[in-house]
């Protein structure tokens, strides 16, 4: 098959996490469940069914909202680790657990904030300065022994 004809492919309809989901937790009973009792309230409700079908179309903007926001942060997460433990791999010098823990919770914090990317960025270089212009050979750190 060529390169060309492999782009007229069919795409799936359904999305790729949603059918991933779906393989490792099979919900096809419980789904056919809730449409069943969709159905009988759609019928109990007469006339009125459009207040159901309002509601369900709210509760589906918050879960997809909701999921999306999920899968962003984990993914956010996920990516962030992955460049520590690649930087990490190329450090020659053996930093402490100490120092390695304080990176981790540092970049948890960062990724949790609610606030845009260039701003996180901005933060954290703004404590990094204001740290590194307390750097000088003479000072001692009062926190471990000098050897």
């Amino acid at each position: 098959m060529s390169p060309y004809q492999a782009m007229e492919r069919e795409l799936p309809e359904e999305h790729p996490i949603d059918a991933t989901v779906e393989r490792r937790v099979p919900q096809r009973k419980l789904r056919r469940r809730m449409r069943d009792a969709g159905e009988r309230l759609m019928q109990g409700l007469g006339e009125r069914r459009g207040l159901w079908m309002r509601l369900e179309e709210l509760l589906g903007l918050y879960h997809s909202r909701r999921e999306e926001t999920y899968f962003n942060l984990g993914y956010d997460h996920d990516v962030a680790a992955g460049r520590v433990e690649g930087l990490r791999a190329l450090d020659d010098h053996q930093t402490s657990s100490d120092a390695r823990s304080l990176a981790d919770q540092l970049r948890e914090l960062a990724i949790q904030a609610d606030v845009s990317r260039t701003e996180k960025v901005a933060a954290l270089l703004e404590a990094a300065w204001a740290l590194a212009l307390d750097l000088s050979p003479n000072r001692t750190n009062h926190n471990r022994r000098t050897r």
